[in-house]
């Protein structure tokens, strides 16, 4: 039992780095040879942001001036487009993972 837990806890160690240095590499590959396709994403992201904004604004109005200062000043599109990527990397990279049996077998 000790031996699986620290196991697994390797496993995701190492899942998050790799997912950590796929993201970077895909945002710089689009970044330096998909121009158009990254100004593109970053606009889109930007809407992503607007919506962020607008549902906290919705939901929790009180809050919504000191996230836009703190949160949302500090996050702009690019950043968005970064979490957005990692989130794409890693579910494509666990996928394969579990596809493939690598990460152990749940029971």
């Amino acid at each position: 039992m000790p031996g699986q837990l620290i196991g697994r806890f390797i496993t995701l160690v190492v899942l998050l780095v790799v997912e950590v240095f796929l993201t970077m590499l895909a945002y710089t590959a689009l970044n330096l040879y998909f121009l158009n396709t990254f100004g593109y994403l970053v606009r889109l992201a930007s809407s992503v942001l607007e919506a962020m904004k607008s549902l906290l604004l919705l939901v929790m109005p009180g809050a919504a001036n000191a996230a836009y200062a703190t949160l949302f000043g500090e996050l702009g599109p690019k950043a968005i487009l970064l979490l957005l990527i990692g989130l794409v990397v890693a579910a494509i990279l666990r996928s394969i993972v579990e596809l493939t049996g690598f990460g152990g077998r749940h029971r």
